[in-house]
């Protein structure tokens, strides 16, 4: 090899780092060494192959074979020497390079962490399942939650800054004389607050349970009159009702649970539903939410100033939506919106 191949063998082994990394001109072609791919204009190709062959074994000796033994050459052959020698340790010591193009790949944006669903603490969660209404079975497909208790006086004070209710005092009772309308406003303003504070699943809100949902809870898995059995005698352990209620509401939670531990099903104020009033159909249904428009909207579950035979599980009564009174109240449902 003459001094003019060497050095150009020398040029385009030091410079093949800087090349490797671009679009190869036809002219060159990629040379494969076995410990690195370098490029080199092909009529380079044997010089800088017997080079890089010289270069490793070189590499792999001990230094004192090699006194003596390598040619004196000139100053900038030297310099490539050297050039050579520190891309073959680099070579050698980093691994076989890829030759193609470094990508910056950007990271993708991390999704954002999906909000878990956190319900009040007082809300109870109802399992999908069915009962039988006048002979004909009614089917709830979703599970739903609903307030262990009715909404009190403090809660709807302290979201809404009205106290509307013809008995206060006690800020446990259970709050009365609000309208349907009213009722509607408390949840979509619980709603708000919640989603607010990150305790909604998307699809989540607050809202007044269906006529169907209502009885499904309060029968609790029972066919009985009342979800404590038939007898109305064993209502005082159960319910605030004409009979031994005083005239008068009382703090929400004083009597006993039906089975799934809802309080005050029976009796102390009546609750509105969602439904409009209209005759049961008599068919089976499945998720009914009652007619699409109408005159009166339902409540339920009896109250204070009526005789316990009003508070049957299946007992229904009826209102104007914008009409409020003290014997009427709410409790809350939750549930993903549309089910």
């Amino acid at each position: 090899m003459n001094v003019r191949s060497l050095r150009s063998a020398r040029f385009w082994s030091a410079a093949a780092f800087c090349r490797f990394h671009f679009a190869r001109p036809r002219s060159e072609s990629v040379l494969g060494t076995g410990a690195f791919e370098i490029l080199a204009p092909t009529s380079q190709r044997a010089e800088v192959a017997s080079l890089v062959s010289a270069l490793q074994n070189a590499a792999s000796r001990p230094s004192h074979e090699l006194a003596g033994k390598m040619p004196a050459l000139p100053g900038s052959l030297l310099l490539a020497h050297f050039l050579g020698f520190l891309l073959l340790a680099c070579q050698l010591g980093c691994g076989r390079q890829s030759s193609s193009p470094a990508v910056k790949r950007e990271k993708p944006a991390a999704a954002a962490p999906a909000r878990a669903l956190v319900p009040l603490t007082n809300m109870v969660l109802i399992k999908a399942g069915s009962f039988v209404r006048l002979k004909h079975p009614v089917a709830l497909t979703h599970d739903f939650w609903l307030g262990q208790y009715e909404v009190t006086q403090g809660e709807y004070a302290a979201v809404t800054g009205k106290k509307p209710s013809y008995f206060p005092g006690d800020t446990n009772r259970p709050v009365e004389r609000v309208t349907y309308v009213d009722a509607l406003a408390y949840c979509s303003a619980v709603t708000e607050r919640e989603r607010t504070a990150g305790h909604l699943s998307p699809g989540y809100a607050y809202r007044l349970p269906s006529e169907a949902e209502w009885e499904y809870a309060c029968r609790a898995g029972t066919t009985n009159l009342y979800s404590f059995g038939d007898a109305a005698t064993n209502a005082d352990q159960y319910a605030w009702t004409l009979e031994n209620s005083d005239a008068t509401t009382h703090p929400v939670g004083l009597k006993r649970p039906n089975a799934w531990g809802l309080y005050d099903m029976h009796g102390n104020v009546w609750e509105w539903c969602s439904d409009w009033f209209a005759d049961y159909p008599a068919t089976n249904l499945v998720d009914p939410v009652g007619p699409t428009r109408g005159k009166f909207k339902v409540f339920r579950g009896g109250s204070w100033n009526h005789a316990v035979e009003l508070a049957r599980s299946r007992n229904r009564f009826m209102m104007a939506p914008t009409n409020g009174i003290y014997f009427v109240g709410f409790r809350l449902a939750l549930s993903r919106v549309g089910e």
